[in-house]
């Protein structure tokens, strides 16, 4: 009986430090950008296609790139990948993340990926502004913008480049 409560103790131990991990890796993506996070997550929902341009820190370097976001409609981002071209060629799977929609069209979205964007940083944060109507139909199109850092994430790309992303595929939650 006692060999039993020491590994139920034990197991009890492994499960809370498993669990705060988890809660770590949730809090690394927060998808607040002191806007009023009152708009509707499901504007966006679908797989998105994107282009971006820009520079590195040290405005020596220029950055361009494409890849594909899936958006969920429910504040999830649920895969994708970042291709860049930046003193080579680079390629991001993405494997998860997050988004926000502010009630005046703005937002916020924190991808991560599973190796370095551009060979830097895994992930990056982007502020987003949502374009209203494109073919009368509410989110077919978003504007984005790096944040250079790592300010509301851990998904800190700090080389500042800017973009807009086409709804390819919708998604109805």
């Amino acid at each position: 009986m006692l060999k039993f409560r020491v590994m139920l103790i034990a197991l009890a131990a492994t499960a809370v430090i498993v669990a705060g991990q988890v809660g770590v890796a949730q809090a690394l993506l927060i998808c607040t950008n002191g806007g009023d996070n009152a708009g509707s997550k499901a504007i966006l929902a679908g797989k998105y296609t994107f282009s971006f341009l820009g520079n590195n820190v040290t405005g020596v370097s220029p950055l361009a790139g494409s890849g594909s976001v899936t958006l969920n409609g429910a504040g999830g981002v649920t895969g994708g990948v970042i291709r860049c071209n930046q003193d080579g060629q680079w390629t991001a799977p993405i494997d998860g993340g997050c988004y926000s929609i502010n009630s005046d069209g703005t937002g916020f979205l924190a991808i991560s990926t599973t190796s370095p964007v551009c060979n830097k940083h895994y992930g990056v944060d982007l502020q987003l502004a949502i374009v209203p109507f494109i073919n009368g139909q509410i989110g077919g199109q978003f504007q984005f913008s790096s944040d250079g850092g790592d300010v509301f994430s851990d998904t800190g790309f700090s080389d500042a480049f800017s973009g807009t992303a086409f709804l390819q595929t919708p998604i109805f939650p």
